[in-house]
């Protein structure tokens, strides 16, 4: 997932047909409108935001052209190019990240929302895009479930205008800066906007936790990581919200918070539309919306950004569609609670996390790992180190028969932190996206016991009574076992039944750990990113009840599996869950399991 909030996601959900550009019909609390085909360039007026505090000022705006885009089968949709100025626009440096949905007027009439800028001018920033207001307030009256539409990505200027020394006939609106620069320099008459886009904020997060958060989500720019501890929202008295008022967006909101600025371009009743464009254009949601207190506008050689507090929670955000995002004043948004305690056996010491976040599976997963592992390294002196972790992980949903728990012991010599998190993200999924039924998820309890001292066991090395077998017939195991700096070895026999369906000829028994194997030509850091960002696996099984025993009991870094595979099979993979063909057991230990044998058998 790509987070830059881009210029194909500018623009955005609702189809508006190419005529009939009139004034909507009146809804009560709305302010007066003027509609596009009455702008006209030339014109001025005002557009509000906030730059400092939670004081709504003006900045003075005058219109050069609107743009038509689409075409084809894409729906006409239009934006207002314009230019800012004033006493605000020289404090901020010209439009700035955090600006978008900041309200415009043209004679005491709303026109559209500030959604986009261009970054190519020598001495200032001042050339602006607008999302008209007609495309905007169909978003304030959607229903649940409503359908999205795409949006175009070039329009064409209703006369050419000049930038320095070029004439735009052309305007694309690009994903980042680095196309933008592309766009720009292959395409003459062609100028490349980029969406006014809200400066992400990451709180809460150790800063190897929120590396592994940037790279999962994609995150390029903008991005403001704070590293002090999330928590309680920063106290400030709230200002009523009206257009051009600043509001906080957040899909994690606690110990972490994960979320952006954005500005407010009209309230009606409890209603608001905000921000001029999407946050992931993902249609129906619901996110975090809070107040929020400006501490002051950030100027960069790139671009200028808001740069702010966010402040108590006063409802939720429940439609992302391209022309704006719907906040609801008074609604609380349904959230997903994570909890996390780690103790560190060896100091005694014990942290804890809480954080609430967007029941979205694939951004759930992420927060929830990148939560429990600042809670792991806020509980350690040294982040790095080898160990040995006990990870108890409780899932609790509606469809669910019952609170889900499974157990699990990690040993690694380099980093136990990271090592003791790569079963979290499969297990999220069992929550997120299970195959079985549709799961309302509750809530995820996530335990972690560290230690530096070492749980391991090497599997020393394994006799069969006979090398050939019938179907049918048992194979008898002697299983040898020496515990880490432990000069006795354990010895346990196991029998293994050979089913009458077992493919005659030779065939291999191996015996090792039934935990997951780790490839070593990755960084245990990529791995976690990995094994979060791939899609979720089909299940083996056949139904919810042998999926939840699967979930509890299965895989573990502590069991011994011992498979009879036909030569010529891997021995691994789903098809060795049921054994059914294939000849198998478990033995369960008290040790993380290392170590592998390979014994030849014929079966006549």
């Amino acid at each position: 997932m790509v987070r830059m909030v881009a210029v194909a996601m500018l623009l955005g959900a609702l189809v508006v047909p190419a005529s009939g550009w009139a004034q909507p019909s009146p809804r009560a609390g709305l302010p007066p409108i003027l509609a596009l085909s009455e702008i006209k360039p030339g014109m001025r007026g005002v557009g509000r935001t906030v730059i400092k505090g939670q004081q709504v000022e003006q900045f003075d705006i005058e219109v050069i052209g609107t743009l038509r885009g689409g075409g084809g089968v894409l729906p006409v949709k239009h934006l207002v190019l314009f230019r800012v100025s004033g006493p605000v626009v020289d404090r901020s440096g010209g439009t700035a990240a955090g600006m978008s949905g900041s309200p415009l007027y043209i004679n005491g009439k709303l026109i559209g929302a500030l959604s986009a800028g261009y970054l190519f001018q020598p001495d200032k920033r001042d050339l602006a895009l607008a999302t008209p207001i007609e495309e905007m307030l169909p978003v304030l009256d959607l229903p649940g479930g409503s359908p999205q539409s795409a949006w175009p990505r070039t329009f064409v200027a209703d006369r050419p205008f000049i930038v320095g020394d070029r004439r735009i006939e052309r305007v694309v609106i690009a994903e980042n800066p680095a196309q933008a620069r592309q766009i720009e320099a292959a395409l003459p008459g062609v100028g490349a906007f980029l969406p006014a886009t809200f400066t992400v904020t990451a709180s809460g997060l150790s800063p190897r936790a929120f590396r592994i958060l940037q790279s999962a989500l994609g995150l390029r720019e903008p991005l403001l990581p704070l590293f002090q501890d999330g928590g309680d929202p920063t106290a400030f008295r709230p200002a009523p919200i009206t257009g051009g008022s600043s509001v906080g967006v957040l899909q994690a909101h606690g110990d972490l918070s994960f979320g952006g600025i954005c500005t407010v371009t009209l309230r009606v009743g409890d209603r608001l539309l905000i921000c001029g464009h999407p946050w992931d254009n993902l249609g129906e949601v619901e996110y975090v919306l809070t107040t929020s207190d400006i501490i002051t506008v950030v100027r960069t050689l790139e671009r200028p950004f808001k740069e702010g507090n966010l402040g108590q929670m006063i409802g939720k955000i429940d439609q992302d569609r391209g022309p704006a995002i719907r906040g609801v004043v008074g609604r609380m948004p349904r959230l997903l609670a994570v909890r996390i305690t780690v103790v560190d056996h060896d100091t005694g010491k014990r942290v804890e996390k809480g954080t609430q976040v967007v029941r979205r599976p694939d951004l759930a997963k992420i927060f929830a790992t990148a939560m429990a592992l600042t809670a792991i390294d806020r509980s350690r002196d040294a982040l790095l180190g080898g160990g040995t972790a006990t990870v108890t992980i409780s899932l609790r949903g509606r469809g669910l028969p019952r609170v889900l728990t499974r157990r699990n012991i990690f040993y690694n010599s380099r980093d136990i932190a990271l090592a003791s998190l790569l079963e979290l993200p499969d297990a999220l999924n069992f929550l997120l996206y299970n195959d079985f039924v549709q799961v309302d998820p509750l809530d995820v309890t996530i335990e972690i016991g560290l230690t530096t001292k070492r749980q391991t066991a090497a599997l020393v090395d394994a006799q069969v009574e006979r090398r050939e077998v019938t179907p049918g017939q048992t194979l008898r195991v002697r299983l040898n076992l020496r515990p880490f700096q432990e000069d006795a070895v354990n010895s346990r026999v196991i029998d293994i039944a050979v089913p009458q369906n077992f493919p005659r000829g030779p065939a291999v028994l191996v015996i090792g750990s039934a935990g997951p194997e780790v490839p070593v030509e990755f960084s245990l850091q990529e791995r976690v990113t990995q094994f979060l960002l791939r899609e979720p696996a089909p299940s083996p099984v056949e139904n919810l009840d042998d999926a939840i025993r699967l979930f509890e009991d299965f895989g573990k870094n502590t069991d011994i599996l011992i498979q009879l595979v036909p030569f010529g099979l891997p021995s691994d993979g789903t098809e060795f869950v049921k054994f059914d063909v294939f000849a198998g057991r478990i033995v369960r230990t008290d040790w993380v399991i290392q170590g592998e044998v390979q014994i030849p058998i014929l079966v006549r």
